[in-house]
């Protein structure tokens, strides 16, 4: 069983062990040569907001053992707005499981605590080729896809 929480400043260290694992996987990608400081950045100025009770539309999960009370997986959620600067969706930005807890339905369910969480929203997740274990954990849960680049990345949706 899972306990899902918003992240704060102590669990940095292990969101960015996570983050460097999922770009040596390519699951992760970033362009430019500081992509895991600017990571590092925006995961750190989230959690200060939340410290500060500041708005933000960036929620950080934190998903841990309930009986350990140790952390095995997050996710970064972010709200995004349509053309006319309306709410529109929630995007799946990162999401991650530990290594050593892959395979054993945690992935599963975090998506189901995510899902449960935001009744009434659409989410959206993008996932570049190598990630085929959160796109079947996508298929497996309902999302569809509702476009791919000629590059293979593949955007999946679930109806709110």
């Amino acid at each position: 069983m899972l306990d899902m929480r918003l992240g704060n400043d102590k669990d940095i260290p292990f969101i960015m062990n996570l983050v460097r694992e999922g770009i040596t996987s390519g699951a992760f990608f970033y362009a430019n040569g500081d992509g895991l400081e600017t990571v590092k950045s925006e995961l750190q100025a989230v959690t200060q907001k939340y410290s500060a009770n500041i708005p933000v539309a960036d929620y950080l999960f934190i998903f841990d053992e309930q009986l350990t009370r140790k952390p095995v997986g997050f996710a970064l959620l972010t709200g995004r707005n349509n053309f006319a600067g309306l709410a529109s969706h929630l995007e799946i930005r990162m999401f991650a499981v530990s290594a050593d807890k892959q395979g054993k339905g945690i992935g599963k369910s975090m998506l189901n605590s995510i899902i449960e969480a935001t009744p009434g929203h659409r989410l959206e997740a993008s996932c570049l080729p190598p990630s085929t274990k959160m796109m079947g954990l996508l298929a497996g849960s309902g999302f569809t896809i509702i476009n791919e680049t000629q590059g293979g990345k593949k955007t999946y949706r679930l109806e709110g």
